[in-house]
């Protein structure tokens, strides 16, 4: 068994959280679904850092259960984001997002409460392997499938009724995203054995990907937004 190496961990959490300060001081005063969708940035790096944290120094159990807490939040801001992203109001998405988010609040205040909702169990190479003793966590579970599963549905579906092409670029990068680092998830832990319980590890490893599609997607907006100034700046002088 090789030693674990909190270098792939620390690094792409750094990554996140730069990308995640950069975008949240340039999009501050933007759309709510931009903002969401840099929200997301911020808690995937910190899983990683958590992780590194817990591998490099153990017997933080509480540090352990912030890890589960952080990443709690990711499914029920992807909902948000999607939901966001409709191009009219959707009662039923909105109703479906409120489920995601007060569930995300949820499992936040349970692993925090409940020391034997997470435990540490090894640290193998890159990856995290935890213990979860509570029965409560098969639901823990259940809502994450079904959080992957409503974003990506969600999101689809207002990709399909959304018309503004911009919105609809920001929509496909993130499902690009989604899907790139969860079907490659699902398979590793489902038929690789060495990896069965460390699904959380695994998932926010290769959500670089996700990182990546969202970095890719707020730099556009950037540029879309500094064109959009320039010709606003070039029009007024053309007046004046």
């Amino acid at each position: 068994m090789n030693a674990y190496s909190p270098y792939l961990a620390i690094i792409t959490g750094l990554i996140e959280l730069l990308a995640f300060i950069y975008f949240f001081l340039l999009f501050k005063q933007s759309e709510s679904n931009l903002k969401s969708i840099v929200a997301i940035l911020f808690f995937l790096s910190g899983y990683q850092l958590l992780e590194a944290f817990n591998c490099m120094f153990p017997g933080h159990p509480l540090l352990v259960r912030l890890s589960f807490a952080d990443i709690s939040m990711l499914p029920a801001l992807g909902v948000y984001f999607a939901y966001l992203s409709a191009p009219v109001e959707s009662k039923s998405q909105r109703y479906i997002t409120f489920a995601f988010l007060g569930s995300a609040l949820f499992f936040v205040m349970y692993f925090l409460s409940r020391p034997s909702s997470a435990v540490l169990m090894s640290c193998q190479q890159f990856f995290a392997t935890y213990a979860h003793p509570d029965a409560l966590y098969r639901y823990y579970g259940l809502y994450y499938q079904l959080g992957m599963f409503t974003m990506l549905i969600m999101a689809l579906r207002n990709l399909i009724y959304t018309e503004d092409l911009t919105k609809r670029k920001l929509i496909g990068d993130f499902i690009i995203g989604s899907i790139v680092f969860i079907i490659p998830s699902i398979l590793i832990t489902a038929f690789i054995p060495q990896f069965s319980g460390s699904m959380p590890s695994i998932m926010c490893h290769i959500a670089l990907f996700l990182s990546f599609f969202i970095i890719k997607a707020l730099l556009r907006e950037k540029k879309l937004r500094v064109l959009s100034l320039g010709f606003e700046i070039e029009q007024l002088n053309i007046r004046l």
